[in-house]
């Protein structure tokens, strides 16, 4: 059984798929609509391969059990919505195989767009779901691992069949299909299905096995021919991980979206765009710019706000559609409270416990009576149907109410550290304030309270609407699209070619910087970037960094880079042209947050989401958002408010 990547199933006329790829943010709100078109399918819950784990797919994987729906009632259902929708169903539902494939509108909404989704009709859905995973931190493909899965088998006189299970290689009499008792046949007594999730984390178990040499035989073989020699070191350490990713990074200058999610793994902050080129040298100022030409294209699907509130609140419904809610530090045994009295009295103990460790807290002072006011809304809010849980930050309650500074709306979620919102009193979203008692603002969606987050970008499809109550989310349907300086993209592109794009490929060799023992060059640079924030950034170059660098590493290291950039005119070239794309960026970025702010003022920053990954627009100015350490004012998420 094999998973086939990208939806090309449905084309116009012309042959050109009328299809296409998916955000990471789009697939289970997609899901959602889907399920309510056909209830009783439980699809969120059944994805297969990579869908979901990735910035974007080609096409949505759905499991579903043959057992339970036949492919004909599921093509009738679908058919008799195109045709009730005044739809020719030969446009919106096709079969393959053992697939069913529908042209499904992203979100529900036909505007956004169309993604092909797979429906895969199997006898042991939960086996398949195992067998077809795709671990995203993986270098490999979800098949290479199986490969590697049947040549572990062979070894030991079993064959794995992908549609059943293990089964013995003489008779073909099926052994077990339980994932664990297979990692258990095949690793050790102790393994579990995780340690067979990946290429690296099978490697890792097999690294002290004395029949190591037998069980990857066949593995062996299979790499050689393919031209990719198996690196059996590969797992074993972070610092080889790390090593490997940045030379294929900045040296081959590789943009794979595999190797963005791995990277965003590894460092789950979403990064300043302008910071890519200290990150990832040449190959991450080519992503910033497809970044912003991305975003320049669609802006409404790419851009979304970013809010920065406290507490972080979790509530939702049980299985039994029982309301719950807590917040992100006070979660109890049994998981969000069922009741306020319930959260009073895991706040109680919290407080307790830092009495007694000499620490004075008052959660249940000034946290419950928030609650107190906020469970009826949320409650309300929460359809009786919905099942699971959503997270989101408090910006505003009557406790710590709005205030009005003239034409604007003032408030701040986060006393310490934290940003001042100055929304005007007339826009959209300073009228929904105004009109309301508690504001939050929606970011994620679990299944449960402590599992796996889902970014929610219109939290208006989830949640009913209720007087007071103030909901706002990630994404701005509105949004027009914005423009970036064509004088500041031309300077960008001259610096992404020639000497100067090679000098820059040649400062940040990781080898080169190995042997010198100056690894951290490239953090260096960015933390030189960090300690200017709050000021004007016109202290962003070589010779400024140069003097900063006196001050921060050793007498040995500081030789150590001088001689390294001295010795070769190129590298001198390329720190110029590292520090020349920063300032570009950072200026291209000022534009572009000023021409959204200007449509939607009211977020902290942007967050960019588009094919070539992901960074955010956030003001690092004097009053802006990332300069909040440096400067002794409060942040604003418009600075130019006054």
């Amino acid at each position: 059984m094999i998973l086939a990547e990208g939806g090309n199933i449905f084309k116009d006329a012309d042959g050109v798929p009328v299809t296409q790829r998916i955000a990471q943010t789009d697939i289970k709100p997609t899901l959602v609509w889907l399920e309510h078109m056909l209830p009783g399918l439980d699809l969120r819950n059944n994805m297969l391969g990579s869908t979901g784990l990735k910035p974007t797919s080609g096409d949505i994987d759905i499991a579903v059990d043959a057992n339970v729906v036949t492919k004909e009632q599921l093509v009738k259902r679908l058919t008799d919505w195109a045709v009730a929708n005044k739809f020719d169903p030969k446009d919106w539902v096709r079969k393959s195989g053992v697939a069913v494939h529908f042209k499904t509108p992203i979100v529900g909404v036909p505007e956004r767009g169309y993604v092909q989704t797979d429906f895969m009709f199997l006898n042991k859905p939960e086996f398949s779901k195992f067998i077809l995973r795709q671990d995203p931190n993986s270098e490999y493909k979800g098949a290479t691992r199986n490969v590697l899965l049947n040549s572990l088998a062979k070894s030991m006189g079993y064959k794995l069949n992908q549609n059943d299970g293990i089964m013995d290689r003489t008779t073909n009499e099926l052994i077990t299909d339980d994932p664990d008792r297979i990692a258990q046949m095949l690793l050790n007594p102790r393994a579990s299905r995780d340690d067979l999730g990946s290429v690296e984390k099978i490697l890792a178990q097999l690294k002290t096995d004395p029949k190591k040499d037998a069980k990857l035989a066949d593995f062996r073989d299979h790499m050689q021919r393919a031209g990719t020699p198996l690196d059996e070191n590969i797992g074993y350490t972070e610092v080889n991980w790390m090593a490997r990713l940045r030379d294929r990074i900045v040296v081959q200058g590789m943009q794979t979206l595999l190797e963005r999610t791995l990277m965003e793994d590894r460092n789950p902050r979403i990064p300043y765009i302008e910071d890519l080129v200290f990150q990832k040298g040449i190959a991450g100022a080519k992503e910033a710019l497809a970044i912003i030409t991305d975003t320049t294209k669609d802006t409404r699907r790419y851009a979304t706000q970013k809010w920065d509130g406290s507490p972080a609140v979790i509530f939702g419904r049980d299985a039994q559609g029982q309301f719950r809610l807590t917040d992100k530090g006070s979660m109890g045994s049994e998981g969000p409270a069922r009741s306020v009295q319930g959260i009073a009295d895991v706040m109680a103990q919290r407080d307790r416990r830092a009495a007694e460790q000499g620490r004075r807290t008052d959660r249940v002072e000034k946290l419950v009576p928030m609650y107190r006011e906020l469970w009826p809304y949320l409650e309300q809010a929460t359809p009786r149907d919905f099942r699971g849980y959503l997270k989101g930050d408090m910006l505003y309650s009557s406790a710590d109410p709005v205030r009005q500074e003239g034409d604007l709306l003032v408030f701040q979620p986060n006393k310490l550290d934290g940003i001042q919102y100055r929304i005007p009193k007339d826009s959209e979203l300073g009228q929904a304030i105004s009109n309301s008692r508690i504001g939050m603002a929606i970011h994620t969606r679990m299944d449960d309270p402590q599992g796996q987050e889902s970014p929610v970008g219109n939290p208006s499809g989830l949640l009913k609407p209720v007087p007071g109550l103030m909901i706002t989310g990630a994404e701005v349907p509105t949004l027009q699209n914005i423009q970036p300086d064509a004088n500041k993209v031309a300077q960008l592109q001259s610096l992404l070619q020639g000497a100067a794009s090679q000098g820059l490929g040649d400062l940040l060799k990781p080898e080169q910087l190995r042997q010198r023992q100056i690894t951290d060059l490239p953090a260096l640079m960015e933390r030189f970037i960090n300690s200017l924030k709050g000021t004007d950034y016109s202290r962003a170059q070589p010779a400024e960094f140069g003097r900063w660098l006196q001050t921060q590493v050793s007498p040995r290291k500081l030789k150590n880079i001088i001689d390294y950039l001295q010795e070769s005119k190129p590298r001198l070239l390329g720190m110029q042209t590292a520090f020349d794309i920063w300032n570009l960026l950072h200026q291209l970025k000022q534009n572009l947050q000023h021409q959204l702010d200007q449509q939607v003022p009211g977020q902290e920053g942007w967050v960019l989401a588009t094919p070539a990954g992901r960074a955010k627009l956030v003001s690092r100015m004097a009053g802006g958002f990332g300069a909040r350490k440096a400067d002794p004012t409060p942040a604003r998420n418009n600075p130019e408010l006054t």
